[in-house]
Order: C-alpha cells, then sequence, then structure tokens
C-alpha cells in the first residue's frame, strides 16, 4: 500500500457549482483507481500550540520592553499557551492508502529465495522493486491533481497514523518519535514500538472495546464503541446537504473514520448490472404471465435504476461513472463505557433521519480494521455506489482560515472548530499584497472590540499602531499599564491650533524612500510634485465643504477658490489662511463673488473648531516628539457626524465642519506611516470610514494607503459600517486583502459585504451574515457575547469565526475594551466607581468640563458639584474649557466665571452657528460690548476678525 496525505479543502462560503467542480475532481480520480482496494483514514492532531508558541515568539519582532508590575511578554505568550490548551481543539488529518500492486505467488519465491538469487540473478530481485517504483510514481502524479490534492505520507506522518490506529481512542502523545534511528525506513520489527504498549479487551456482546496503553509512564484506559456506515437516502449535495462525512466535524469531540474501499473495473459492472437485469424481468414476468397482476412500483423503479447505471457506464464517461463498494466505520472514545456509549448515540442522532448509522457487535474485530494491514472484520455493512457518490462525501473538507505564525484571534465556528491565527504582515512581507483590510458590521457587532484585539497583541508582539477613533473608546488603550509609557492620546478637538492644517498632514516624500527605484531623483521629485497636487485638492475640498451648501454648489465658487488655492501653492508651509488672504485681494481685484466667499470662511474660521485648521506658531508641534510612542490614538469626543447616508444639503454647519475634520484628521493618521522607517510593522486603523467616501480626498486616501501599504510594510483597518461606502472607492474591492464581516441586517448591505469577501452573491449566504452573534430575544442580560464575523484571509480562506478575548491573562483587556454602558459603574451621587488608579498615557489630556457653544454656561457652584476643578482660581479653565477664546474674563464686558456670573458670547457672534439652539430655548441677552473698548490686553478683535 502507498500511503498519501491529503490537503484540507475548502467547503465553506463556496458556490454550488464551484463544490461540485470539487466533487467531480475527486471523482475522476477515484474512478482512475479501478480494480485497486484503498484505506481512508480520517484521524485529529491537537493543535500543536507548542509549536505555534515558538513561531509567534520568533515572529514578534522588536517587541516592547516589559513594564515592572505590568504584565510582560513571557506571562502573555503563557497565558496565550495556556488558554489555548484548554480549548481541547484539534486539526482533521485524512489518509488515503492505495493498493500498489497484489503479489504473485512468483513474487513471494523470489523474496523468499533472494539471498541466493540475489547472486546468481540480481537482476530478477530488482525486478519486482523498478516495476513498483514505476507504478507508485503514477500514482503520485494521480493523487497530486486538484480535488485530492495528496502527497506522500511522511515517516512522521506513518508513525502518527500508526499510533492514533493501534492504540485507537487513546490521548494523543504530547511527543511522538518519528523513524527509530533517524532512519527513513520503516522495518518489520519496528512495528512493536506501536503495539506492544496497547492491548485491546472485549466483554462478549459488550457494546464497546476496552483500549489500555501506557502514556508517560502511566497507564490510560479508554472505552471505544465503532459504528458502521448502514443505508443512506438518497443526499443532494452540495444543493441541500454538506459532505456525509463532514456531519461528525460538528460533533464536540474527536472522531475516527476507516473506510476499506475497493474501486471495481468496469466488465465486473456490466456483468452483474446484467444479472440484476435479469432478475429484476424474472420477478416483473412472474406478477405479469404467472398471476396476471401489476408488479410493485418497486420493481420499476429497480429496473430503472440498472438501466441508468449501464447508461452511464457506457456513455463515455467511465471515470465519474466508475462503480465502487465499500464499509465505512466511526469509532468515538470515552473514559469508561457509559460516556463511549453515550458519544455514540450523539453520532447516530447528528446523522438522522438520512443516514442510518449501526453498532455492530464483535467490537474487538471492527477496532482491528482501523489498523492499516489488518483484514476486514466482516463484510456486514457493504455500500456500493458511484465514485462521485463517495467522493461527494469530501472526507478533507474542513475550516481553512488563518496562518500559524500570527496572533489568536478566535476560532471557527462552523463545522469544524479550530483556533485562528492571523499575522497582519505576512501578506506583505511574504506574499507581496497589500494590507488592505475592512472591518465591515452595523451597530453593536463588535468592530471596535475586534480592531482593539489585533491592536493589542500585534503591539505586545512589536507592532506601532496610529489609531483614529472619533467616538474615543479605543483610548482606554493606552491606560493599560503595559503600554501606557508607550502610548499617548491625542484629542484633536483639544488640540493645538493648525494640528489639522491640511497642507501639514499630507506627508513630504523622502528621497531615502526612493532607493529601490530604477531612477530615484525622478521618482522622488514625481511623488513630491503628486504630494503638492494631493494638498492643493485637499484644501480646495476642506474649504468648499465648510461654506454653506447653497453657496458651495455654485459653479462660481469652484473656481474663485481653485484659483485661489493654486496661487497659495501646494507647499507643506503654506495654510488655508493665506488662501482666505488672497481671495480678500481678488475681491479688491474686482471679484466681487471672491469677497463672498471669503466672507463666509472668515465666518467659519471664527469656530472653535475650525482653529484646528489654522497654525499657531508659537506652539510646539505634538508630532515632534522625542519618545518612541508606540502606540497614537487620535480621538474627537464631541464631534457631531451626520446620519451616515443623508444627502449633503441636510447637513448642519457643525456636521459639514466634522466630517472636513474627520478627513483631515484621516490624513494625519496615515502621515504616520512615512515618518517611521519603512522596514518597521506599522499598522493604521480609522474608524467612520464610511464618510471618507463622500469626500473626493477621502477616496485617494484610501487608494493610497492600499498602494504603500506593501511598500512600507503597513496593515491598514478600515471599519464601516457598510461595504458598499467602501466598494464606492474605485479598486478597493480589487486591493482588498483581508476582510472583517459582521453581523449585517440590510439585504442590499449583505450582497455588498459578499462582494468584499469575494464569496458567490445569490445563494443564501446573504442570510447567514443575519445571524451572526445571534441573541434570544428575551435575555435581559448585558450582552457581552464573544462576537462572531465572517474572515477571509485574503489567501483563499474563507470562515465564519467567534473572537475571543476571553483568556484570564487579559482581564484587563476586555473590561478596557468594554464600550456597552452600565449604570452599575457610577454611584448614586454622580462619583465615579474608582476599582483602580487610573493610568494615564503620557500625553493624554486630564478629563475637563465640557462646554456647550451658543448656551450661558452656569458655574460650578451652582451644580453643587465641581467638575474639573473649575473653581477657585484653577489655572487650566481657560486652556481645558475655553480653548479658542469664546469665553472672556476681565474687564471687556465679559464677566468671568470665578466672579460668579454667567460668562456669555461676544453680542455680534451669531447664536445658532452650530445648530445647537432652538428657537424656543430660554437665553439670556448677550452683554453689550463695546467693540472699541480696549484694555491692558489690547483691543477685543472685532465680530469676523481672524483671531491669531
Amino acid at each position: 500500500m502507498a500511503w498519501y496525505r491529503l490537503a484540507a479543502q475548502a467547503w465553506s462560503f463556496r458556490s454550488d457549482s464551484q463544490r461540485e467542480v470539487l466533487i467531480r475532481q475527486i471523482a475522476a480520480q477515484l474512478g482512475e483507481l479501478q480494480g485497486r482496494w484503498l484505506h481512508l483514514r480520517v484521524t485529529t492532531r491537537p493543535y500543536p500550540v507548542h509549536l505555534w508558541a515558538e513561531s509567534f515568539d520568533h515572529n514578534a519582532l522588536g517587541r516592547m520592553p516589559d513594564v515592572a508590575g505590568a504584565l510582560g511578554w513571557d506571562g502573555f505568550l503563557e497565558g496565550e499557551q495556556r488558554h489555548l490548551m484548554g480549548l481541547s481543539m484539534s486539526d482533521k488529518e485524512v489518509f488515503l492508502g492505495i493498493e500498489v500492486s497484489g503479489r504473485s505467488t512468483l513474487d513471494r519465491w523470489v523474496e523468499r529465495a533472494a539471498p541466493v538469487l540475489g547472486k546468481v540473478a540480481p537482476a530478477a530481485v530488482r525486478a519486482e522493486i523498478a516495476a513498483l517504483s514505476s507504478e507508485v510514481a503514477h500514482l503520485d502524479a494521480l493523487v497530486a491533481g486538484t480535488g485530492l490534492d495528496a502527497v506522500p505520507a511522511s515517516s512522521d506522518d506513518i508513525a502518527w497514523l500508526m499510533h492514533r490506529s493501534c492504540a485507537l481512542g487513546l490521548p494523543a502523545p504530547r511527543t511522538l518519535n518519528v523513524v527509530p534511528g533517524g532512519s527513513h525506513r520503516w522495518e518489520t520489527e519496528d512495528l512493536a514500538a506501536f503495539t506492544d504498549g496497547v492491548e485491546m479487551h472485549q466483554e462478549p456482546y459488550a457494546p464497546t472495546v476496552q483500549v489500555v496503553g501506557r502514556l508517560r509512564a502511566q497507564t490510560v484506559s479508554r472505552n471505544v464503541a465503532v459504528l458502521s456506515l448502514g443505508l443512506m437516502e438518497g443526499l443532494r449535495i452540495p444543493e441541500v446537504d454538506d459532505p456525509w462525512m463532514q456531519h461528525s466535524d460538528r460533533l464536540p469531540f474527536p472522531v475516527e473514520w476507516s473506510a476499506r474501499i475497493y474501486v471495481r473495473k468496469a466488465e465486473e459492472v456490466a456483468g452483474e448490472l446484467q444479472r440484476q437485469m435479469g432478475k429484476v424481468r424474472s420477478q416483473i414476468r412472474h406478477y405479469t404471465h404467472d398471476h396476471d397482476l401489476d408488479p410493485p412500483m418497486s420493481l420499476a423503479r429497480q429496473a430503472d435504476r440498472v438501466l441508468e447505471v449501464e447508461d452511464e457506464l457506457t456513455s463515455g464517461l467511465t471515470q465519474l461513472n466508475t462503480r465502487l463498494y465499500g464499509w465505512w466505520r466511526i469509532a468515538v472514545s470515552g473514559k469508561d463505557e457509559a460516556e463511549a456509549v453515550s458519544r455514540a448515540q450523539q453520532v447516530l442522532d447528528v446523522y438522522r433521519p438520512k443516514v442510518q448509522v449501526e453498532h455492530p457487535e464483535a467490537q474487538y474485530r471492527y477496532a482491528r480494521e482501523f489498523i492499516p494491514g489488518e483484514p476486514l472484520a466482516s463484510t456486514a455493512y457493504r455500500r456500493r455506489g458511484s465514485v462521485t457518490w463517495a467522493a461527494s462525501a469530501v472526507p478533507a473538507a474542513t475550516a481553512s482560515v488563518g496562518d500559524r505564525r500570527g496572533i489568536m484571534i478566535g476560532e471557527t465556528c462552523t463545522a469544524t472548530r479550530r483556533p485562528v491565527a492571523w499575522d497582519p504582515w505576512l501578506a506583505q512581507e511574504v506574499r507581496r499584497a497589500s494590507g488592505l483590510t475592512a472591518v465591515v458590521g452595523g451597530l453593536g457587532s463588535g468592530k471596535s472590540f475586534l480592531t482593539g484585539l489585533i491592536t493589542y497583541k500585534t503591539l505586545r508582539a512589536g507592532a506601532r499602531w496610529t489609531l483614529l477613533d472619533p467616538s474615543g473608546p479605543l483610548a482606554q488603550l493606552t491606560r493599560l499599564p503595559e503600554l501606557a509609557p508607550f502610548s499617548r492620546h491625542i484629542n484633536l478637538l483639544r488640540a493645538d491650533p493648525g494640528i489639522l492644517n491640511p497642507y501639514r498632514v499630507v506627508a513630504e516624500p523622502r528621497p531615502e524612500h526612493f532607493a529601490d527605484e530604477e531612477d530615484p531623483e525622478r521618482s522622488w521629485r514625481r511623488e513630491r510634485s503628486l504630494a503638492a497636487a494631493t494638498r492643493r485638492r485637499l484644501v480646495l475640498d476642506v474649504l468648499t465643504g465648510l461654506l454653506p451648501f447653497d453657496v458651495a454648489r455654485i459653479p462660481h465658487t469652484r473656481i474663485v477658490l481653485l484659483r485661489a488655492v493654486r496661487e497659495v501653492g501646494g507647499s507643506p508651509d503654506r495654510h488655508p489662511g493665506q488662501v482666505i488672504d488672497v481671495l480678500r485681494r481678488h475681491a479688491r481685484d474686482g471679484e466681487d463673488h471672491a469677497g463672498v466667499v471669503a466672507d463666509f470662511l472668515s465666518e467659519r474660521r471664527e469656530l472653535p473648531q475650525a482653529a484646528l485648521l489654522f497654525p499657531d506658531t508659537s506652539r510646539d508641534d505634538p508630532w515632534q516628539a522625542d519618545r518612541d510612542y508606540r502606540l497614537t490614538v487620535l480621538t474627537m469626543q464631541g464631534m457631531t457626524l451626520p446620519r451616515p447616508g443623508s444627502p449633503r444639503e441636510e447637513w448642519t454647519d457643525a456636521e459639514a465642519l466634522a466630517v472636513e475634520l474627520l478627513n483631515l484628521a484621516s490624513w494625519l493618521t496615515q502621515r504616520t506611516i512615512y515618518d517611521a522607517d519603512r522596514n518597521l510593522r506599522k499598522g493604521v486603523a480609522l474608524d467612520e470610514t464610511h464618510f471618507l467616501s463622500q469626500v473626493p480626498t477621502g477616496k485617494v486616501l484610501i487608494d493610497r494607503l492600499a498602494r504603500d501599504s506593501r511598500k512600507f510594510n503597513v496593515r491598514a483597518l478600515f471599519a464601516s459600517q457598510l461595504a458598499g461606502d467602501l466598494l464606492r472607492v474605485s479598486g478597493f474591492a480589487s486591493l482588498v486583502n483581508a476582510v472583517f464581516v459582521g453581523r449585517t441586517d440590510d439585504e442590499e448591505a449583505q450582497r455588498d459585504a459578499l462582494r468584499l469577501l469575494k464569496v458567490p452573491t445569490g445563494v443564501g449566504y446573504e442570510q447567514m451574515l443575519g445571524t451572526l452573534s445571534p441573541r434570544p430575544r428575551n435575555d435581559d442580560r448585558p450582552d457581552d457575547t464573544p462576537r462572531q464575523f465572517i474572515f477571509a484571509d485574503g489567501h483563499g480562506g474563507v470562515e465564519k469565526i467567534r473572537i475571543d478575548l476571553e483568556a484570564p491573562h487579559l482581564e484587563h483587556v476586555r473590561e478596557a475594551l468594554d464600550t456597552n454602558p452600565d449604570a452599575n459603574r457610577i454611584s448614586v451621587s454622580g462619583v465615579p466607581v474608582v476599582t483602580q488608579k487610573a493610568v494615564h498615557a503620557p500625553d493624554e489630556p486630564a478629563p475637563s468640563r465640557p462646554v456647550v457653544l451658543g448656551r450661558p454656561v452656569a458655574p460650578a457652584f451652582d451644580l453643587g458639584i465641581d467638575l474639573g476643578d473649575d473653581i477657585e482660581g484653577d489655572d487650566e479653565y481657560d486652556d481645558l474649557d475655553d480653548p479658542d477664546g469664546v469665553l472672556g474674563t476681565g474687564p471687556n464686558g465679559l464677566t468671568s466665571a470665578r466672579n460668579g456670573d454667567r460668562p456669555h458670547l461676544r453680542h455680534d457672534e451669531d447664536f445658532d452657528l452650530l445648530g445647537d439652539i432652538d428657537p424656543g430655548d430660554d437665553v439670556d441677552e448677550p452683554a453689550v460690548v463695546d467693540d472699541t473698548h480696549t484694555s491692558a490686553g489690547g483691543r477685543v478683535p472685532a465680530a469676523g476678525e481672524a483671531r491669531r
């Protein structure tokens, strides 16, 4: 027998046509094995946790130093291993033994006389070996084709197969010697290494056989129940039913398969068909001629089936219609007889009602069938069919997704349950693919949790991440003790003026990035020109977005803006205020509309958040830090984004500004890619990316990240509620590498998500997206169950997985990423419940009072509590609660909150500029301020005057 190991075959998320092609390919290969006996063995191997840990540790390049008192690298890696070993997961391994050639009596005589004949006629001794070698080479080429995808079994594979067969049902050993003495040839005497340490016992008529063996100097006993496949109804594979051997993969315990198959020759089948047809005709004639009765319909069906098989065999497609017969055995084990019988009953239940599974006697002989080379125990329960029927079992079908060297992100939750490891930089460093990743799902689908898990675990392994999380929950990562010294949290809405200057968020190309080009100088200059053009387009889009919709859609508005932007240029040292100055000059030269546009932009410039676009050279640049930050989280808490899908004309001024700021923040995030060494493993995660697809420069950003991700070794995560928003970006579907799709309910969104996954549409997978992360309707407990995603790893694997962050050593990470609101976390008095001392990232601002623009702000003592320590001479009040000088103090007519009065906005500012005041609100009249009044600090700026 020549033994082969079959490759795993993907079955989930493939179209019926693709599955049918796979079945036909397997059937064609089996049809070529006419006249041969086959032994099919399906076994399991525990997931090699230690091999994954070694590979993961070796792949963790440049990991951060350990922090005293926090979870170190060794503790993290040990915790991951312990958690994996407690999951009891295993990989399916499928072996196929093929009879090479039956040995004749002459061959046996030659073997016995080999010592003598080797001296007299050495060629006669080598003749059989030479003939076998040629036949084995033919079989190697036959089973290596698409379908079985088999490779010759190595000595390690045979050792494992012999152990799992001789020690049927016993726990798998942690280590297993390969070939004794390091040789690559097994001798007959070496088989005792597998048989001497194992004994099988059976009581008469007992439902199980007892297997006793020695494992690590201890005696271990298991009871094994062997079942046999019985009658089977007509299964519709793949249209309705799954491969019938794959049903056992759903069980929570390992199942062993052994099948003895004989592929029949065409002439043998033809003779049998003639005999069967003669029997049927004789029985029909007995009814009609002898008794003048109508024959039963079953005889007519048998006659039709015989004619159908005969037609199949004579139609020319002999490979696909070759007949076979065989015996399929199933073995399950338990710690005692009761557990083994219970598991056997579960096997019977999982195959009902279409397939009958029998529990025969003589368990000892049936258990011996699993050992390669042992004879058939009984001819009972023989099953007949075509090679296509046998191929529809697809024994190697399994859940294969991810890799064996990356971070553990979860486990598959389809028919097969196995861990899922993913290395986000394998595509760029090994497969030369892009690092573009889409994370799609509705509200509560777990996108933020998944992003935080990937970020945390890859940070521990040495990567560097920049996250743009507008809502801010991922900022909790910067407070974890092991990450805090290497992290910073920047709230862009409280950052220095000009941090989102459109001219500076686009990185300036560096000459060293083009050293491997054919003409480095030319490539560098070309990229500089492209960066300058990108800045001009970005400024044009941002300023257009700041204008009211009715003004922005006027064609002449675009013209005057374009002229001003082109005149300012695209150098990184420019800023939007210079564009407004150019518009003013054009207005003085007679271009009236330029003055109108300048007036509107000047008015928008007075908005507090708009100050982020205009630089203040007197302040330090937060990006010019001398520290090695591994994690940077950019947040924009308090920013109001439009409702997804709402038209541009319905956006308020605040919402329009928020979209432009989000676009600029995304560009600022990607700038960090080009400031670091191109070989470092870097990651960028962008949330709310559905708004980027509505802005031209947002689409340019996504396209640029996709194309530069391989060159700069970047994994870019784009999170969005709707896949269609990402598909609107030209070429996104072709450039995307990995995809995570969470629960999606809308039918159109489901179709778009399947397009991202590169999964066939219209075959029923859309409904599956609506069943992810199911939850009982009447369950009132907090929904903290792990979320499910459809994961496409970018290399052909697509499976449903369950995100796993339940390991005990990661409990603090799980709590930090929990975004579910819980009123129990605060006390009745409103003071937060503090369980431990908070750890802040170095650059994270301290909590402060929120300011509601356009409304009078009550002093803190009126509320009865001191929010943010804003009373009694708090020196940070101006910077934290009033960063843009909206509220004034001193003798300028605006009274101070520290003096106990209510501060107001200046009288000539538009109260409803942000659209956050209802006409029915009771707003105090603003204090009257004389614009010409001066003080020791200088003149109070007039309305519309730019603040510098």
